[in-house]
């Protein structure tokens, strides 16, 4: 069912990370888990809960693949140790497990998220869907650059556990 806007959290994490942890302002790591027990109460059972992760979920790059290759998924899931999500929540992360880019102006991932909200429709749209679009647009229109970094890329992650469609905006 439709959800109106008061029915819906937002929330953005803008940090430096790890897997399953972002560090706080004094440089201490916080359990991302720990973070959306928070949000699993009574207060917040009725609403959809979206939080944007801008940190980095590992120490390596992404290389990114050729679009028609084809690869064997590596031998141990990224996706096993994901921290506790509640019911109705979604998370969407900067970056599979790797390193996120983060620009002295500001960061790809969030920065392409406001465009996309600045876009005729988009708006409209349910919230999946538009996270979709987040996703294919960082994906297939960022690649660093320079000599270190060159050609490295950025493919955020949807981790969810929606039982409704939600129509955040």
């Amino acid at each position: 069912s439709r959800r109106p806007v008061k029915d819906c959290f937002l929330a953005v994490l803008s940090s430096h990370g790890e897997e399953g942890c972002v560090f706080g302002a004094d440089g201490e790591p916080v359990r991302l888990s720990r973070l959306f027990a928070f949000f699993d109460n009574r207060c917040m059972e009725e609403k959809a809960k979206l939080f944007l992760v801008q940190a980095c979920r590992g120490h390596g790059l992404d290389d990114g693949v050729e679009v028609d290759s084809v690869e064997d998924a590596p031998e141990s899931s990224f996706f096993s140790q994901h921290p506790a999500v509640p019911v109705d929540t979604a998370v969407m992360y900067a970056t599979a497990p790797y390193g996120a880019f983060m620009h002295p102006l500001g960061s790809v991932f969030l920065q392409t998220f406001c465009s996309l909200l600045e876009k005729e429709g988009n708006r409209n749209l349910e919230l999946t869907r538009l996270m979709t679009r987040l996703s294919h647009s960082v994906a297939y229109t960022f690649q660093a650059k320079g000599q270190a970094l060159g050609g490295k890329k950025e493919m955020p992650c949807l981790l969810t556990r929606l039982t409704r469609e939600v129509f955040p905006f």
